[in-house]
């Protein structure tokens, strides 16, 4: 049995890597949901071709060639599997940041496969981001609990936004890098800020928009939004503390 295994990829922060292909990647493949197979990929590359061993298959296999263009991110594998040289498989798919997902064919059959590289920095982002949002988020959502309903409309000068349009900008600003993160076609919509500043009002609307927001967290959506949505909360984490230091409160954060 011949694998190739062809990666068409769009790859993200990986131009930054000398060597992003060596290491091991482990995932699955299979017709659909089930059954899956679990595989794993021993690779090393050395700049212009790539060695390794396949497993998980139903008989171990040694990759013969392989290539990658670092301009590209096109990725190219062959290998034989023991006592085998007759079926051929073949895998399709995009790599985003260590982690390559997309078609497996087989004849007459095709399917599904995900793999990672292991020991990646990646590998430790998700959680990364779920708790820099998570941080930020609370003390954003205790800032407006804290501040007064008649204190809503206040603003340190008549340039910039009231503390509740802060809120509302806010709210605003979850509903679309969370929305993004697995809708690209999301547009920025400032309908909250538009809206009424009144506390109660504001108070559920955050609620709902951070609750959306953790879930987004939670998943497997798309990283540059969720980490937009963070730098962007903090920088106006940033402007409420400067409002409630002006009315005489301490900001959560401190």
């Amino acid at each position: 049995m011949i694998i190739v295994l062809v990666a068409a990829c769009t790859v993200f922060a990986q131009s930054s890597k000398a060597d992003p292909i060596s290491g091991t990647w482990s995932g699955y493949m299979g017709p659909g949901a089930s059954p899956q197979f679990a595989v794993s990929l021993e690779l090393k590359y050395d700049g212009k071709l790539i060695s390794g061993t396949v497993s998980g298959l139903p008989s171990p296999g040694e990759v013969k060639a392989g290539s990658f263009d670092p301009s590209t991110g096109f990725l190219k594998l062959e290998a034989s599997p023991v006592n085998d040289s007759t079926t051929r498989l073949v895998l399709e798919g995009t790599v985003v940041m260590d982690t390559v997902t997309g078609r497996v064919t087989v004849p007459n059959q095709t399917g599904t496969f995900k793999f990672t590289k292991q020991g990646s920095p990646t590998n430790d982002l998700a959680p990364a981001l779920k708790f820099g949002f998570n941080e930020v988020s609370a003390w954003i959502t205790k800032a407006a609990d804290m501040v007064p309903a008649d204190k809503y409309n206040y603003r340190p000068v008549q340039t910039v936004r009231t503390f509740g349009q802060q809120i509302a900008h806010v709210v605003d600003s979850y509903n679309y890098f969370c929305s993004r993160a697995t809708n690209p076609k999301v547009e920025w919509s400032d309908a909250t800020e538009k809206g009424s500043t009144d506390k109660a009002i504001l108070i559920q609307k955050l609620k709902q928009a951070t609750d959306a927001c953790t879930a987004a967290y939670g998943s497997e959506a798309k990283a540059p939004p969720l980490m937009a949505n963070i730098a962007h909360t903090n920088l106006h984490y940033g402007n409420l503390i400067t409002y409630l230091r002006m009315m005489g409160m301490t900001p959560p954060s401190s």
